[in-house]
C-alpha cells in the first residue's frame, strides 16, 4: 500500500476518533517527513474545500472560521509543546477539523445571529477616523489642519500642503518647533525637513524642528507612528518616546507609546536600529522582522522576530490582529472611532485573530468582534459596554 493511501487511511480515523496508538505513532512518523506534509496538505484541501467555501461565503465569515479555530487550538496547547515538529502537522489537522465544523455551524445558524447583532448596536452609527490634525508652533499657535489635504510639509520658507498651499511662513532667524498632534478618531502624514515621511496614528503627537541643523536629528513621540526615515549617515535620526531612545540612519519602523500601553513597542521593517534607556544601560538592536518589547516598569528590552508589517498596518487602512490580546484591540479601536470601551471582567487571555478595515462603520467593527469572541457589545453614544 503506497504512502498516501495510509495517510488517508489514518487521516480518517484520527478524524473519526478511532485511530489507536500504533497507528497514531505510524501517522507522527509519516508527517516527519517533508513528502508527509506535502500529502496531508492535499489531503486537507481536498477533503474540506468544498464544506468550507460553501460556508465561507463572504470575507468576514473566513476570517472568524479562522480565527475561532486558531483561538481553540491555542488554548490546548502549552509553550512546551509548541517546539516539536509533529506537533505542527497535528496543529493543522485539529485546524482542519475546527474549521470545518465551525464553518459548518456558521453557515446554517448566521442568519438567527444577525437579527441579534443587529440590536446590539446603537441605531446611530459611529464613523471611522479621518485625516485630522493640528499644528503648534513654538509661540503656542495652533493651526487646524486640513483633513482632506492629508499631509504636510516642512520646506525652507513654510509649512506646506502637498499641493503648495501654505499653512504658516517660517519665521526669518528662527529654527520653530513644530508639534503634529492628532485626536481620538484622526490621522495624519508629514514630510520633515530631511525629507523623513511620518505617519501618525490617531491621539498621537509629533514634536520636531521645523529644519534638522544639529549634529543629530531629533524628535519626539508619543502615541503611535511609522517612519520612513530619509538616510544620512552623518546625522543620526533619533526618535525619543517615554523612557526609551531609537537611533536609525535610514530605515522604516513602527513605534506605538502610548502612555496607556504596558509596553513600548518598536517593529523594524527595514534597515537597522538601536534603541536604549537614557535612565539605565539599557540597550537593544533591531534588524528586519524584529521587535523590541519595552517594559516600562523594569526599563528593559526584549527582541523577539514578528511579521512586522502586521504593526504597519494601520497606516494602509487595516486593523491586523493576529494572537491579539482583547483589550489591546480593543484599546486600538477606543482610539480610532474616539470612543471609551468598558471591558470589566473580560479575560484578558482571550487572543483574537482578524483583518478588518478601519473604513468600516464602527457597527462593522463590532459585528465582527462578536462573531469571533462570542462577546456582545453594547452601544451608548460613544461608550461602549462588553458583555460576556
Amino acid at each position: 500500500m503506497d504512502e498516501v493511501k495510509i495517510i488517508q487511511i489514518l487521516f480518517r480515523k484520527y478524524i473519526d476518533n478511532t485511530i489507536n496508538h500504533e497507528e497514531l505513532e505510524q501517522l507522527r512518523v509519516i508527517l516527519g517527513q517533508q513528502e508527509g506534509e506535502d500529502d496531508l496538505d492535499k489531503l486537507l484541501q481536498d477533503y474540506f474545500q468544498d464544506d468550507i467555501k460553501a460556508a465561507a461565503e463572504s470575507e468576514l465569515k473566513g476570517q472568524i472560521i479562522e480565527s475561532r479555530a486558531w483561538n481553540q487550538i491555542e488554548k490546548n496547547i502549552t509553550p512546551q509543546e509548541r517546539p516539536h515538529s509533529y506537533l505542527n502537522f497535528f496543529i493543522k489537522v485539529a485546524a482542519a477539523v475546527l474549521i470545518f465544523a465551525i464553518s459548518i455551524s456558521i453557515y446554517f445558524t448566521s442568519w438567527k445571529t444577525s437579527t441579534a447583532t443587529d440590536k446590539a448596536v446603537s441605531i446611530h452609527d459611529i464613523q471611522p477616523g479621518t485625516s485630522r490634525a493640528t499644528l503648534t508652533v513654538a509661540n503656542g499657535t495652533k493651526y487646524e489642519l486640513k483633513g482632506a489635504k492629508h499631509e504636510i510639509v516642512a520646506g525652507r520658507k513654510n509649512i506646506h500642503y502637498t499641493d503648495g498651499e501654505v499653512v504658516t511662513d517660517a519665521q526669518p532667524g528662527q529654527n520653530t518647533t513644530l508639534t503634529l498632534t492628532t485626536p481620538r478618531g484622526g490621522q495624519f502624514q508629514a514630510t520633515l525637513s530631511d525629507g523623513t515621511k511620518v505617519w501618525l496614528n490617531a491621539a498621537s503627537s509629533l514634536s520636531y524642528p521645523e529644519n534638522f541643523t544639529g549634529a543629530e536629528r531629533m524628535v519626539t513621540l508619543e502615541g503611535e507612528a511609522y517612519f520612513e526615515v530619509a538616510h544620512d549617515t552623518r546625522h543620526p535620526f533619533i526618535v525619543s518616546t517615554n523612557g526609551q531612545q531609537i537611533k536609525v540612519l535610514g530605515t522604516s519602523f513602527n513605534v506605538n507609546a502610548y502612555k496607556n500601553e504596558r509596553k513600548t513597542v518598536t517593529s523594524l521593517l527595514t534597515g537597522h536600529v538601536q534603541l536604549s534607556n537614557p535612565a539605565t544601560t539599557a540597550t537593544a538592536e533591531l534588524h528586519p522582522g524584529e521587535q523590541s518589547l519595552f517594559n516600562h516598569d523594569h526599563s528593559g528590552f526584549k527582541v523577539v522576530a514578528v511579521d512586522a508589517d502586521l504593526y504597519s498596518a494601520w497606516k494602509d487602512g487595516e486593523f491586523r490582529f493576529k494572537a491579539t490580546p482583547l483589550n489591546e484591540a480593543l484599546r486600538q479601536i477606543e482610539r480610532w472611532y474616539d470612543l471609551d470601551i468598558d471591558y470589566t471582567g473580560i479575560p484578558e487571555d482571550i487572543l483574537i485573530h482578524a483583518s478588518i478595515s478601519r473604513n468600516k462603520k464602527l457597527s462593522g467593527v463590532l459585528h465582527a468582534l462578536e462573531k469571533i469572541t462570542d462577546l456582545k457589545f453594547d452601544v451608548n453614544g460613544r461608550k461602549v459596554k462588553v458583555i460576556k
